[in-house]
């Protein structure tokens, strides 16, 4: 994901975030002490986050949650689209029953001996 959104934010002496803006196209109206270039899903998670030695960094133990993004481009649509086909592709194969082809039956066909009436 593209880092495009804007983070300014305050930190307390533990490094919990107290204050923030954040987004693509802001401008503050204040002064914040941290400026940081974040992508969708640490903004989606910021509350798993904290400022340390002037960094933004996750805080451990923390799952963060995943994030689709809105705008993708037309090769991660591409690829969306082949893993979606594949996946139907095997739930298809897997409600179609295996067919053998006649030349490979195995299965016999009874044939009926012509029966000679004079006999």
């Amino acid at each position: 994901m593209d880092k495009n959104i804007s983070l300014y934010c305050d930190a307390d002496e533990t490094g919990r975030i107290t204050r923030m803006l954040s987004g693509e196209r802001i401008i503050p109206v204040s002064q914040y002490r941290y400026f940081f270039k974040i992508d969708r899903k640490q903004e989606a998670n910021l509350d798993k986050y904290r400022v340390e030695n002037g960094e933004l960094v996750q805080i451990e133990g923390t799952t963060l949650i995943e994030v689709e993004n809105p705008n993708p481009s037309t090769e991660e649509q591409l690829a969306e689209l082949k893993k979606k086909f594949a996946e139907m592709e095997k739930a298809l194969s897997a409600l179609t029953p295996p067919t053998v082809p006649a030349e490979e039956s195995t299965e016999e066909t009874p044939v009926e001996e012509p029966t000679n009436p004079t006999e």
